[in-house]
């Protein structure tokens, strides 16, 4: 599907494997933040951008739009990761706050899961451990049960 791109910004390979998933199941290219183009952004209808949710904010969107609001599509999707019970996250308002800061309407999508704490540094893991034990749900939906929705939105809007 050369109309979709997956553009993810990730410290850790939490939000990697999100992304991953969602350019297997749409058979879409994948990039790295770090290494789009504006090239990499033409001819496409639709971008899906995802990072790591902190507190009402996905990791490097803003940036990511400041140096490409020009060449991106009419569409946007938007996912932040995290380990915060879904119920939690207020993703209404997160919706809302990046529809009025970007031209563009956005689609704001949260893909909760369960970091692999063994790809972590030493610091990371014992900081991800205790926000697990306070925030984290006991059980997480498999990647590719998490990501439908998300996926839902992609065909409608390409049909």
């Amino acid at each position: 599907m050369e109309q979709a791109l997956v553009v993810y910004a990730s410290e850790t390979g939490f939000t990697q494997r999100f992304a991953l998933g969602i350019a297997q199941a749409l058979h879409c290219e994948l990039i790295d933040v770090q290494f789009v183009t504006t090239a990499d952004l033409q001819k496409r209808k639709l971008i899906i951008y995802g990072g790591h949710l902190v507190g009402e904010k996905v990791l490097g969107l803003k940036a990511f739009y400041r140096e490409f609001h020009q060449s991106l599509p009419d569409q946007l999707i938007v996912f932040g990761s995290g380990i915060i019970r879904r119920e939690q996250v207020a993703i209404k308002q997160i919706k809302l706050q990046y529809q009025n800061r970007c031209v563009m309407p956005i689609d704001f999508y949260y893909l909760q899961g369960q970091p692999k704490l063994s790809q972590m540094n030493l610091f990371r893991r014992i900081q991800t451990s205790l926000a697990l034990k306070q925030l984290g749900a006991s059980h997480c939906p498999a990647i590719h049960e998490t990501i439908q929705p998300l996926l839902r939105a992609v065909v409608r809007l390409l049909d």
